[in-house]
């Protein structure tokens, strides 16, 4: 492992002593002290683990044969250090006009008015992404309910709002070609549904990542992917000569470069085999900073471009999210270990294991009800007997063949499901250790498998939406004797990779993700920038 701390002590001063050299230009200012974020980030996320389980926040990663016990929430750390970089980032932003008697800017020329349009900008955004953070601690902390999540995201994007109301108050958008004939013009007020549009912006783009989530590296790697996409955007626009394009690319450079530099030092720590989890806080973070970006820098339409996987995911999810098919409290793939027996027979000796559990808790709690026949009394409680005692061979057998073949079997007892985001709860009362010799040696065998949810109690337009989805390859259901559909596997996007991709392990479906990002990245900026002129020519 890299010795981190001397890297940091190495590296500090050299940034200090840029940071000085350049101060008058805040790029470049921006550019050191998010270097300085990151490495600040990079020590204090290992220092706040001890803490950080002291008080609770931790959870067993159950992708793991060993499921060590982790620090939670240490999105928090990273989302602090960025608001700290970014408020001291304000002097240098605006160090020319106090500086010089009659600073030269393309918008303001030579005038001694203090750009208060600008410092309100960025206050607002900083108030959001702050206000988000809050917030997005509270969830890990208290886990609320889902119709708080949305309303979270709402009040939070309000100063964004408000700033972008007073300063622009453009509500207007480009008709495409192929709906002007109708319209008959080419632009089109929205009014206020553009507010609410970028309302809903703001309460996808954070919700978007934290239901992308379940396994090491994923909500940071996909946020990496799309921050770098974005600052690749501006770096190549930057110089387009329109003075307000060009401060519209500069805002968004200051927001995402310390979002990159503790993005990148938390994703050291949480990318497989993770040592802390994330939380919901840097889910709401980070969907929060792209939402202020693309609202405040004005490019909305390629944002989306940029969330067509976590779209994809939100549609595909839909039957479960709205209610259409049972959808389990956790959805996030599972583990399973290697074994030479076929992976159907793996799957059904677990789901017997499993319902033997659950069935001797139910009779263990239940007394046989007595009845005035005594022989039929006795004959139902032999029966009982009997059933118990082959439920019990059953277990033993199939416990037997699963530690035969290496594999790990449930456990008798629940635990909490714990992931590395918001899905994973604490689970102070685990004391396992994660550096167990056992889960070490057999941990390269683990792969991961897609879970699966039962369509008893489906809705008919949930098993109507679920046909469409097999035929099209998309899902994995699984029959009766009768051809009649029993289960599918929970609709997400990870899910579908493992239905897709057999026998992955978590590191290579985090990489699949990933790739998967990065190539929707590409095939953005081909659509923004060489296809739009199809759909937007004047």
């Amino acid at each position: 492992m890299i010795n981190y701390k001397r890297v940091t002590l190495c590296l500090s001063p050299v940034l200090l002593a840029l940071s000085w050299q350049f101060r008058d230009e805040p790029l470049a200012v921006c550019t050191c002290t998010s270097a300085l974020a990151g490495l600040a980030t990079w020590c204090l996320v290992p220092a706040t683990i001890t803490t950080f389980k002291r008080v609770g926040l931790s959870g067993a990663d159950l992708s793991k044969p060993s499921q060590p016990v982790l620090a939670e929430s240490m999105g928090v750390v990273a989302a602090t250090v960025y608001l700290i970089s970014t408020f001291l980032f304000i002097p240098a932003q605006f160090r020319n006009w106090w500086t010089t008697q009659s600073p030269q800017t393309p918008e303001h020329g030579s005038s001694h008015v203090f750009p208060f349009d600008r410092l309100g900008e960025y206050l607002s955004a900083l108030l959001s992404l702050q206000s988000m953070v809050f917030l997005g601690f509270a969830d890990d902390v208290f886990d609320l309910r889902w119709r708080f999540k949305l309303l979270l995201p709402t009040i939070a994007s309000i100063p964004v709002l408000i700033v972008y109301y007073v300063g622009y108050g453009v509500t207007h958008v480009m008709v495409p070609v192929f709906m002007r004939p109708w319209l008959g013009t080419h632009i089109v007020d929205l009014g206020s549904l553009y507010y609410v549009y970028i309302g809903l912006m703001a309460v996808f783009c954070t919700n978007a990542i934290n239901i992308l989530a379940g396994i090491n590296g994923v909500e940071v790697g996909q946020s990496l992917v799309i921050a770098l996409s974005i600052i690749a955007k501006d770096i190549a626009n930057v110089n387009s000569g329109n003075a307000a394009a060009e401060y519209q690319h500069l805002f968004t450079l200051y927001l995402l470069l310390p979002f990159v530099a503790v993005s990148a030092a938390l994703y050291y720590w949480n990318v497989y085999p993770a040592r802390v989890f994330v939380g919901d806080t840097y889910c709401y973070f980070a969907g929060m900073t792209f939402a202020v970006c693309g609202i405040l820098g004005h490019f909305s339409k390629t944002l989306l471009l940029l969330f067509v996987p976590q779209v994809f995911n939100f549609v595909y999810s839909a039957p479960q999210i709205f209610g259409l098919v049972p959808c389990p409290r956790h959805r996030l793939p599972k583990m399973l270990m290697d074994s030479p027996l076929p992976r159907g027979v793996v799957a059904r000796l677990q789901q017997e294991i499993e319902s033997d559990n659950s069935a001797g808790s139910d009779c263990g709690s239940s007394e046989p009800a007595t009845t005035t026949n005594a022989t039929s009394s006795q004959s139902n409680r032999h029966g009982e007997d009997n059933v118990g005692a082959i439920g019990r061979i059953r277990r033993t057998i199939s416990i037997a063949m699963m530690s035969f073949t290496k594999g790990k079997p449930p456990k008798t007892r629940k635990t909490s499901l714990a992931s590395s985001s918001g899905h994973r709860h604490r689970s102070s009362s685990i004391q396992r250790s994660s550096s167990s010799s056992s889960g070490s040696s057999s941990q390269h065998n683990a792969y991961m498998v897609p879970s699966r949810t039962t369509l008893e109690g489906a809705k008919p337009l949930g098993l109507t939406i679920i046909r469409l989805y097999e035929i099209i390859g998309i899902a994995d259901v699984e029959r009766d004797d009768q051809g009649a559909m029993i289960s599918v596997n929970n609709m997400t996007l990870l899910n579908l990779v493992l239905v897709r991709c057999n026998r992955l392990t978590e590191s290579q479906l985090n990489n699949r993700i990933l790739m998967i990002q990065v190539l929707n990245s590409v095939l953005a900026f081909i659509i923004r920038y060489r296809l739009s002129h199809l759909f937007y020519y004047n």
